[in-house]
């Protein structure tokens, strides 16, 4: 750590050994750790001769609001998003290592409640968290690298080929809901049980901490995905990432979709907005999307949502729905 890293530590009351030491405390060792935190580098065995790597920040009044969500679920919402990119690659974590910048005032206590939650949702995955950087600055930001591996080799989102099926894992709208519910005001911030939320549960909790399917990812390229990817910006908008990838046209069925339609109308009621909008665009529920051959038996929790085709001359829209072209759209991170 330098000077400035040297003045957070004293700011917040903390020796600079003992604070790293309470962290450490609260983060999983991982069972392919040969060495963590405590040296310039930590060694992670990778005995498959591949490593997956993906990272991700999460930036105070950006991705999060302090108001909204408490800080255990700030660290487990950082976690959550880069364990699903692993797992869209049909990969298994093995080690994280975070940064994070952390302003003046920050109390102890909360910045350990977020390493916390960060710890408590990697450590069922059998991952560890190997190290990272504190730095002060004047926004609460957290930043992740993640390692993995894929047992049955990674799916890239490439590999869609005409007559395959789409197929998602997961939820659709449900964190955007979520969202809508906390920024319109239909739902207090300050509520966070199941008993307080009541029906509203679900959305504002995945808004909160999503709910990646992440063994649905090693599930679905043991059974020959042919492309993979996790939905963090929206369905539409990944979708065409995938289609672009592919050099293919994604045809979505709407007869498919209206289940994801249906959980989400009392949520659209309460706050003037359209669930169709919602499950087609909303992002950060981070389920897995997938295209499988047209004969594979689908591994639990995945659903058909629509067929892969061929690209004709018109190429300003890749996907379709119903047979119309539709607009994508989603989280855009420079919006």
């Amino acid at each position: 750590m330098g000077q400035g890293e040297d003045r957070l530590i004293e700011r917040m009351g903390q020796g600079e050994d003992r604070l790293i030491e309470r962290m450490r405390e609260a983060l999983p060792f991982g069972e392919r750790t040969l060495l963590w935190s405590g040296d310039d580098c930590a060694e992670i065995s990778a005995p498959e001769g591949h490593v997956l790597v993906t990272t991700d920040v999460l930036v105070e009044g950006r991705h999060f609001l302090t108001d909204w969500s408490a800080p255990g679920q700030i660290g487990r919402r950082a976690a959550a998003q880069n364990l699903a990119d692993i797992a869209a690659q049909g990969g298994v974590p093995s080690a994280f290592v975070v940064s994070m910048v952390v302003p003046d005032n920050t109390d102890t206590d909360w910045l350990l409640d977020v390493v916390s939650g960060f710890g408590a949702e990697v450590a069922p995955t059998g991952a560890g968290v190997v190290g990272g950087d504190l730095s002060g600055g004047s926004q609460f930001s957290i930043a992740v690298t993640a390692l993995g591996y894929a047992p049955h080799g990674p799916v890239r989102r490439s590999g869609a080929r005409p007559g395959d099926i789409i197929a998602v894992a997961g939820t659709l709208g449900m964190s955007a809901a979520g969202f809508e519910l906390l920024r319109t005001e239909a739902v207090a911030a300050s509520l966070h049980s199941e008993e307080a939320l009541g029906d509203w549960y679900l959305p504002v909790s995945t808004y909160r901490v999503p709910r990646p399917p992440l063994r649905a990812g090693v599930a679905a390229a043991a059974s020959g995905a042919t492309a993979m990817m996790d939905i963090s910006d929206g369905l539409s908008i990944d979708l065409a990432r995938m289609a672009k990838a592919s050099n293919v046209m994604m045809d979505l069925y709407p007869q498919r979709l209206q289940e994801d339609v249906a959980r989400l109308l009392p949520a659209a009621r309460k706050t003037g907005k359209d669930a169709w909008q919602w499950v087609l665009h909303g992002g950060e529920d981070h389920a897995m999307l997938a295209t499988f051959p047209p004969d594979t038996i689908l591994p639990t929790p995945f659903r058909v949502i629509g067929g892969v085709g061929t690209v004709g001359q018109d190429t300003s829209s890749r996907i379709r729905i119903d047979g119309q072209p539709l607009n994508e759209g989603g989280w855009d991170h420079f919006n």
